[in-house]
């Protein structure tokens, strides 16, 4: 956790209870990603929030409702969730948008001690509503470049300026808060005062987190490479939303360019508006099937297992203020050819993960891919400097240490960092 691009002290474990202030801290996030949709912002927001719950605090999450969820649950784990009816989002099916998530602002009032906004979307909204309404501590994170995420989506004049309009909405949306926190210096960058601006939340970087006891080498089980016979190891993993601005297309691009000589299979798997170019793609090119498999969305439940047997995992993304799905991936011994865009270069260069690359040079995502191929020494020295670097950086845990910083900060305002 740091200020700005200040350098890393490393996170404490935060202050302690100060007068007046709760022990046991009640937190709600407000997120419109969330389980059983899985995504970077879900699959964050719910280890978080388990870890925070393991440290002994009360979290409840407000999200949309997906089919087949429960309005209102209290998980094993301990996690509460609180869903609100939504329909499917325009273009992007898998996500859907919640209708009537106001009451999610008047439920907050007087039930909890901080309010922490994940996403811009109508359940944010609901958030910063019971955060400003409610006086309420609020936090928010910026998790996601919107502006860059839709910007391959608007096709007409006005399309565009909505999304362009969205995208500083959830910038302003992170500025109003008390606090705001992203997870990368790229990220923060973001959130950088405008011009003339009368007052703008303090900005701290508190790096995105996985659980390195879940993502880890060494997982056989499912057997990937039993279950793609004739498809040989090793693998080149794409795994993410199949949009335009996760680069699906370039890895493709990329994937064409390759030698075939030495054995490797590439994978794509996950879903999204490119699904059908995907396929195409790989039709078209039936003569290489070997070397190229559409996986379609893979369960969560065994994304460990293709991650640990995975030799490295390519991302040319040109959206994420950082990337979970590369820290998933680092966790369980995976090489990264990773984008210089935004957040993941940064992590790639902090951690020595892997080789960083344009993500709009196919040419330059090839010779990468196929440098580490070539070299297994240097490809295993990335891997285990990435894993490293989780472990110490990146878990939940910490993640979750950062966080609880920021509400005691905000709790009482003037507390020295």
């Amino acid at each position: 956790m740091r200020e700005g691009t200040a350098t890393d002290p490393g996170v404490p474990p935060g202050p302690s209870v100060g007068p007046g202030e709760p022990e046991r801290l009640r937190i709600a996030f407000f997120t419109d990603s969330f389980v059983p949709t899985h995504d970077g912002v879900a699959n964050e927001t719910d280890s978080v929030a388990r870890a925070l719950v393991g440290l002994g605090h009360e979290v409840t999450v407000f999200t949309v409702r997906t089919p087949g969820t429960l309005r209102n649950e209290r998980r094993e784990d301990g996690v509460r969730v609180r869903r609100y009816v939504g329909v499917p989002a325009p273009g992007y099916p898998q996500y859907r948008i919640a209708l009537f998530p106001w009451g999610a602002a008047f439920a907050a009032r007087g039930r909890f001690d901080v309010v922490h906004v994940h996403t811009p979307g109508f359940v944010g909204l609901a958030g910063w509503l019971a955060g400003r309404g409610a006086k309420l501590p609020l936090l928010a994170t910026y998790h996601t470049d919107l502006a860059e995420l839709l910007r391959g989506a608007g096709r007409h004049r006005g399309s565009r300026a909505f999304f362009r309009a969205w995208g500083r909405f959830g910038v302003d949306l992170c500025r109003t808060a008390q606090l705001a926190t992203a997870p990368t210096d790229a990220g923060a960058a973001a959130l950088a005062p405008r011009p003339g601006a009368r007052t703008s939340a303090p900005v701290w970087v508190v790096e995105n987190g996985v659980e390195p006891e879940r993502f880890r080498p060494g997982i056989t089980a499912p057997d990937w490479g039993a279950r793609l016979a004739p498809s040989r190891p090793p693998f080149v993993l794409f795994l993410g939303r199949l949009t335009r601005d996760k680069g699906v297309h370039r890895f493709l691009d990329a994937v064409d360019r390759l030698d075939l000589g030495p054995p490797w299979t590439a994978l794509i798997g996950g879903d999204g508006p490119q699904r059908g170019a995907v396929e195409n793609h790989i039709a078209a090119r039936r003569g290489r099937i070997s070397h190229l498999r559409y996986l379609g969305p893979v369960a969560e439940s065994e994304k460990p297992a293709l991650l640990a047997q995975s030799s490295i995992f390519v991302l040319p993304s040109l959206s994420d203020t950082s990337s979970v799905a590369l820290l998933e991936a680092m966790a369980a011994g995976a090489v990264g050819v990773v984008t210089t865009r935004g957040g993941p270069g940064e992590i790639a260069r902090r951690s020595g993960c892997g080789l960083v690359v344009d993500p709009e040079d196919a040419g330059a995502i090839a010779a990468a891919i196929q440098r580490l191929l070539r070299d297994p020494a240097e490809a295993s020295d990335h891997a285990r400097r990435g894993r490293a670097w989780v472990v110490e950086e990146a878990s939940s845990v910490r993640t979750a240490r950062g966080y609880l910083h920021g509400y005691r900060r905000i709790l009482r305002p003037g507390t020295p960092r």
